[in-house]
């Protein structure tokens, strides 16, 4: 480390402020880093590594000293281990539980180890086309049976538009690649909730990891699940925990990019991929290829409400709408596109948007997806401002296009200044292979 960056470190730790380390206090880190794969007392018990060539007698007793856990103490093993647990959150690395590690240990998370190790049987699913069937459902905070059908799809519909993956729910969830249930405490896999709060949910890697679980995606059942945002006080997000599940269940585990939908803690609603997200799924399965893609101006957008806008301008190829305060509305592009080709009908990978708005008094609330007056996809409650000038919005099936695509856009105004209450849009298009 050179000289400017342990001063930068010195500064760092002299503003952290410490807490008193009780011995009920460390037994609690001690079970959530080995939880969360950061600390393995079993090993390190015995001062080795299991399949490890003897060692020397000097260096066997050196390595019982840095490895051996005793429970409620902060010894080497631990502060090892905590220090790993900073690096891959991102925290100061102290070796000490400060406010910040306290505050990050507290967050609500996934129940996935973050340092475990893929089997070395291999790590993805041998088709591209999957199934998921639901063994059970919440009836939390009235969620419909086809609300969170919606919302499932939707998560799912996030890592089909990067990949050449697709999901179709079935009825007979015995039958599918990915069954997905809502349970309490323990129940049945080895990896018992904890009730409200602390773990979400947790999920199983691709075949042949963990037999018959391969693929799995379990929602802890006390928490107080939502699809809506804002979610309101104590509720989880269904779409983005479940998306994070479904990464698992594709053969990626955590990432320590804080911001990414993979990060092991969960942040509140995150209804979209980082690009680490989009570079690790594509890693395992590629890209997709694209056959057709179809594209229409910003000037055709159409206006279901246009007593709801202040004012309209079109301007060479793009459309500033300005909506009025404390409003709602519905745009649409219908989008003149290629249905068959050499014979086979296509199918739709996604929808894509280019637009801004000039603040968060202009959002993008809904993207609905429609071939013909069917709708094949719909991403609600997105909360989209500011600049996306390529945004895509994924169809978790990839049906093929019968009668051509059409994209709705749910959109709401707040209070503000006329140019706060302003949206452009440049382009609205589709993705489509054989």
């Amino acid at each position: 480390m050179s000289e400017v960056a342990e001063q930068k470190q010195s500064k760092k730790l002299k503003k952290a402020e410490f807490i008193p380390q009780k011995p009920t206090d460390v037994k609690e880190l001690q079970k959530h880093l080995e939880l969360f794969g950061y600390l393995n007392p079993n090993d390190a018990a015995f001062g080795a590594e299991q399949n490890r060539p003897p060692q020397p007698e000097e260096a066997a007793l050196e390595s019982l000293k840095t490895s051996f856990v005793e429970p409620g103490k902060m010894d080497e093993a631990t502060v090892t281990a905590l220090k790993k647990y900073q690096e891959f959150h991102g925290l100061d690395v102290t070796g000490k539980l400060d406010k910040e590690t306290l505050a990050e240990l507290d967050q609500k998370r996934c129940g996935m180890p973050d340092l475990a190790e893929f089997s070395t049987h291999g790590n993805k699913w041998s088709t591209n086309s999957l199934t998921y069937g639901f063994d059970n459902y919440t009836t939390d905070n009235g969620l419909t049976q086809s609300k969170i059908h919606e919302a499932i799809a939707q998560a799912f519909a996030m890592w089909a538009a990067e990949t050449p993956l697709s999901f179709r729910r079935i009825n007979n969830s015995a039958s599918a690649d990915i069954r997905i249930k809502f349970v309490s405490g323990t129940h049945g896999d080895g990896s018992a909730f904890d009730g409200q709060g602390g773990v979400l949910a947790h999920a199983y890697y691709p075949p042949p990891n963990s037999g018959s679980l391969a693929g799995d995606a379990h929602f802890d059942g006390d928490e107080s699940w939502t699809i809506n945002i804002p979610t309101g006080n104590g509720k989880v997000d269904l779409v983005t925990v479940a998306a994070h599940e479904f990464g698992h269940s594709l053969g990626l585990r955590h990432s320590n990019v804080n911001g990414s939908l993979m990060f092991p803690t969960y942040p509140g609603p995150k209804r979209y991929l980082h690009a680490d997200d989009i570079a690790g799924i594509r890693t395992i399965y590629g890209g997709y290829a694209i056959e057709n893609a179809s594209w229409i101006h910003g000037t055709s957008i159409q206006v279901e409400f246009p007593e709801r806008l202040d004012r309209i301008t079109r301007a060479g190829f793009y459309t500033y709408l300005y909506g009025k305060a404390n409003t709602t509305n519905w745009f649409h592009f219908a989008l003149p596109t290629p249905v068959i080709k050499d014979q086979k009908r296509l199918k739709v990978v996604c929808a894509i948007l280019r637009f801004r708005t000039f603040s968060a008094k202009a959002v993008v609330n809904h993207v609905h997806i429609y071939d013909g007056y069917t709708k094949i996809a719909a991403h609600n409650n997105l909360n989209l401002s500011g600049d996306n000038w390529f945004k895509k919005f994924g169809v978790a099936h990839k049906p093929s296009v019968h009668w051509g695509m059409g994209i709705s856009i749910g959109v709401s105004f707040s209070s503000g200044t006329l140019n706060e209450r302003r949206m452009d849009f440049v382009s609205a298009g589709c993705d489509l292979i054989n």
